[in-house]
This record gives structure tokens, sequence and C-alpha cells, in this order.
């Protein structure tokens, strides 16, 4: 094979420069163009950015979710970097035609890209022609099993069902397997390529995606793509359920994967992550007899994946010298007794001991470092083959779901988190996305306890309060003008106090306070709860200690609590209720993420 020709071609020549690379007779094209982006530095971060100019009908958000790759994981941050890093755009409602702004792409770490630190970088970009060879490099191989959703292995990389990840995580599994027509039909055996999640770490990634969409979008169907898996009857998933996302408030959306099948046997089999098999009929020889049938429409077959299975079935309907034929052929079949209408809770308390022989338990507990979460649930267990503990609940509703970023830290820990609804219409899995960003979250800010005016400058500034240090004070004592140093509280509508570590000496104070100011006195040295227990009776602060936070919205009796070692205080007079945490623990990354929720300020002290 003669080695490819490469013709150079100018295209745009100020912002783009492009190769087009023959690769032989029959061959794709492939174009290989180098596009220029922008770095910005936001918050010690180095951002990179696209330069773009404001089209007809355009509008923050839809910019924004359409090109910057972490949008769909936390999208409040991916509004406040925008802001920053675009100060002319004073109102995110409101950006006009021709108007240049910055779409922010994805934060970079030290060194990621030539050129970074000089704010300008250029990127190859890989424009769609050809493109479903040139990304195969970025596939893994995969052969389809019994039981597999080509949605779901898609869900499990890049984000849950509907959102924007996932999307994209289908197109490239569209183009790196050209063969395969429908997603709905692919068989069990199937040799398959799955895309590399590491692919988003290419800096063109999020250029490839907007121009590998098709001008009319047509997303896959609701109906996931349920893989066939001969008698082991499987759960299509029905549609996905999403609320609105309020972009302005960050509110997050909570997802729902509904099944279609409302039989009991079909969600626990979903659930347990088993097999049911209740189609057809086996039949068992018997010496003298005639073959012993069973009908699995009506006595369906339970398979773990451990091999072992289990035969549901009425108590009249089997006697113990049927028991014996069967499990002559099936050595590792039991036989479970259930009731006309099993409800869903009991046949759960049922076979998740077949699972685990430990049974189940309805709390755990994790001691890390001085952070003690409690699980309470339903079920927690841990099902064969299987590392991760799973932490099961049935719920009514699906704002009763746990926290992204409370399943992100237990999984962390090896703990496994399913919530399961369970309405009167439908049932389904709540969709968890417990992807974080890139970019590590950094450590929370520290304050020496030891300097207690730089504790309580600390804490009065993120309470929303104005502080001044070493303002001078001019007042008369014993008939002579004096000036001191203090430092200036300002508690609003024209209201000031003066903080004193120690300064002032003799009848200073007396004569300070004679003049109109009230002075607070906190000793050098003092400890920090007599620090806050001075500035609470000051500043009308609640103060809790050691406390403890119920993570989700439902009931405690299933809710994980965390309780955290220090202080919370809350502010009663500010607007919104302004809390911080004062720890000497470190608190782990995924907490503070959901501490970030909460809107409340964690400060470790030392």
């Amino acid at each position: 094979m003669k080695p490819p020709r490469l013709f150079a071609l100018c295209i745009l020549p100020v912002l783009v420069c492009g190769v087009i690379m023959f690769s032989g007779p029959g061959r794709s094209l492939a174009v290989f163009y180098q596009k220029h982006y922008v770095v910005e530095r936001d918050r010690d971060k180095d951002i990179l950015c696209d330069p773009y100019v404001v089209q007809k009908d355009d509008f923050v958000v839809r910019i924004l979710e359409q090109r910057g790759d972490i949008a769909h994981k936390d999208f409040p941050k991916f509004l406040d970097i925008f802001k920053r890093i675009n100060p002319r755009v004073q109102d995110m409602d409101l950006i006009y035609p021709d108007q240049q702004i910055l779409i922010p792409l994805r934060i970079l770490e030290p060194g990621t890209l030539s050129g970074q630190e000089t704010g300008q970088v250029t990127i190859p970009v890989i424009p769609i022609t050809g493109l479903s060879e040139n990304l195969k490099q970025f596939a893994d191989p995969y052969t389809v099993e019994y039981g597999d959703w080509i949605s779901r292995l898609i869900s499990e990389r890049f984000g849950r069902y509907g959102s924007d990840g996932y999307k994209r995580g289908m197109r490239l599994f569209k183009m790196m397997n050209p063969e395969i027509k429908d997603p709905d039909k692919v068989r069990a055996g199937a040799r398959i390529r799955l895309p590399d999640p590491e692919i988003k770490k290419e800096p063109w990634y999020a250029d490839v995606m907007e121009q590998a969409r098709p001008a009319a979008v047509q997303e896959p169907s609701d109906k996931d793509n349920a893989v066939e898996s001969g008698r082991a009857a499987n759960i299509r998933a029905d549609t996905i359920d999403k609320s609105q996302n309020d972009a302005k408030t960050g509110k997050p959306s909570v997802s729902v994967q509904w099944f279609a099948d409302l039989s009991v046997l079909a969600k626990a089999a979903e659930i347990l992550d088993v097999r049911i098999f209740d189609k057809g009929r086996y039949y068992f020889p018997r010496s003298g007899e005639k073959d012993l049938s069973l009908d699995l429409s009506k006595t369906p077959v339970v398979e773990i994946s451990d091999g072992r299975k289990f035969l549901l079935t009425r108590r009249q309907w089997i006697s113990p010298g049927d028991q014996a034929v069967l499990q002559v052929y099936w050595r590792n079949l039991e036989v479970l007794f259930v009731p006309r209408q099993p409800a869903l809770t009991w046949l759960l308390e049922k076979l998740i001991p077949k699972l685990d022989p430990e049974g189940y338990q309805n709390r755990m507990e994790i001691d890390d470092k001085g952070l003690n979460t409690v699980l309470r649930g339903q079920f927690i267990y841990q099902p064969p083959e299987n590392r991760n503990t799973i932490y099961l609940n049935i719920f009514s509703d699906p704002e009763m779901k746990t926290p992204e970023s409370v399943c992100a830290y237990l999984e962390s820990r090896a703990i496994t988190v399913r919530d399961w609804v369970e309405t009167p219409e439908k049932s389904g899995w709540i969709v968890h996305d417990t992807e974080l960003s890139n970019a590590r979250r950094p450590e929370p800010p520290g304050v020496q306890t030891r300097r207690p005016e730089r504790l309580v400058r600390f804490l009065v500034e993120k309470l929303g309060y104005t502080y001044h240090e070493n303002i001078e004070v001019c007042f008369p004592y014993a008939g002579f003008q004096v000036r001191a140093a203090a430092n200036l509280l300002s508690l609003g509508k024209n209201a000031e106090m003066l903080i004193d570590y120690g300064d002032l000496q003799g009848d200073a104070v007396d004569a300070i306070e004679k003049t109109g100011f009230r002075v607070l006195q906190i000793p050098p040295g003092s400890e920090p709860d007599t620090i806050l227990e001075q500035l609470g009776d000051v500043l009308n602060l609640e103060i809790m200690p050691d406390p403890i936070f119920w993570t989700a919205n439902r009931p405690r009796i299933h809710n994980i609590s965390l309780q955290v070692p220090g202080v919370l205080v809350s502010s009663r007079n500010r607007g919104g209720g302004k809390r911080i945490l004062l720890s000497d623990v470190p608190v782990a990354r995924e907490f503070l993420s959901y501490f970030d929720q909460q809107d409340i300020s964690v400060i470790r002290i030392h």
C-alpha cells in the first residue's frame, strides 16, 4: 500500500488551518483541522474557552448545554464560570447577535496543552468525515451478554439516561458500530464496540460532538434497548421521566427509569439483577410414571449469578415427591412457597437472604476519620460475586432520592445505592448521576483557632457582615483626646461595634462606650466555643455542636445521616439563613459537594 499523500490547504488563515489526508482508493476522506482556543484564568484554574459570536435566537443556557461538557454534571458551577469570564454579560437572559463571548469547555490541569501558559492554544479537530474509523481507537471491544441493554451500557459510561452526556455516548456508539442499524435488535453474543469515557478528556471532544449532531436530532426511542435473551424474561424500560432542571437555582432534576412490566416477579428480578424463566414448559422423567410437567408460567424459576435456582410455587401445587424429582435434575434448586399475590417487599425479603447467606440488615455505620455516616434502610446486603454492598430502598416518590454526592461517597466506600420507586401506576429506578467534575474539588479553607482575630474575621465575613481591622478610634479620656486602634464590625442600619482583642487597657473601654460605641472584648487565647458564644449573643446566631445532617428528603427510618464533629453556625438575621460548618476533621470531597448544594460553607479549624 502506498503511503498517504498529504495536501496542504489553507482555510480561514486567521482562525483555522487544515490538512486533508487521503487514505487510498475506497477509503473515507479524513480531514484534520486546527482550531484556536483561549485559556482564561478563573479562581486559580485554567479554563479552556471557545471564542463565540452570538447568533440570532441564541441564549446562554442552550449554548452551554450544547458545548460545555461539564454542563450536565454541575450546571450551576458551569454558569458561574461563564459569568466570571464574561463580565460584559450583565444579564444572563440578554445576549445579542454579533456579541462576542467565551464558552467555557473544560477545566485544564497545569501543563495539559502546549502553549497553555500563554493563554492561546491550538488543538486538532476531526470533523465528521471518516469519523467512525478515526474514533475506533477510543472503543473497547465487548461481547453482549444476556440481560444487557445498550442504553444501560452507555449510561454507565457517559451519564444518566436522557442527559447530554448520554446522548453524546449514543452518537459515539452509532459511529463506532456503523454495521448496527438498530440498537434494539442486538443479540446476546454479538461483538460490539463501546466508546471509552476517556475520549471526553480529549480537547476536541466537544467540538466533534457538536459537528456530529444531526441537523434534525433524532435521539433513541424512549424504550431502552433490551437484548433478546432466549427463555430468560427481560424487562424493557418504558420511559425516562425527568423533572425540569432549573438552571438559575441549580436544583437537580430527578430522573426515573420506568418499566413496562408491572408484575411483582418481574420487578423483583429487575431490582435484584437475577434472571427469571416464566415461559415454556419443562418435562422431568419419572420411573414408571408419566413425566413431571413444570409450567413456568405458573411456577416460574429464578436463577442467580452463581447458578442457584429457586422455584416459586404454591404449596398445594407440588408434592414432596415432585420436589425430589426436580432436585435430581436440578441439584442446585430450592423450592420457595409463595402466597397467591405476594407483595414486592415480601418477595424481596424471601429472595435477598438467598443472595446473601448473612441475610440483610437495616442499619450500617461508617466511621471515616471522625465523620460518622449511618445508613438506615429496608435492605442492606452483599449479593454474590459483587464486591459492593447494596443499599436498597423502595420509595413512593422520586423526590425521596438519595443525593448524587452522597451516592458518590458511598460508592467510594464500596456501597452501591439503589433507589426504586413504586407507585400504583408505575415502577422503576431513580437514575443517579454520580460522575463528578474533572477538576478535583479544593480543600475547604482553614483558619487557626489560636488566633481569635482570624477566626472572628472569617466567621463574620462568611455570614455577610463587613469587618475592618485596625481602625483608629479617638475618644475623650481624663480630659484628653486619646487615640487607639480597634476593629470595626458593621451590623447594618448604621449600627457598628468595636471588637478588641486585649489592646484596650484600663478604663478605655468604658470611655469608648460613653461615646455611643459598643465594645466586644475577646481576650487573647480564647477558645473557639467561647468566641462563638460571644458572637452568638451579638449577632443572634444559632450554634449547634456536632450537627447531624439528614441527607435525603424522606423519613428517617430509611434515611442516611451524617454527623460531623464540630459546630454548625446559623445566622437568624442575615437573608437566606447563612450557615457555616466548622470542623477539625477532614470532610470527604463528595460531602463538600453535598454541603455546597445545601448552601453550607465548610471551614477546617486547626
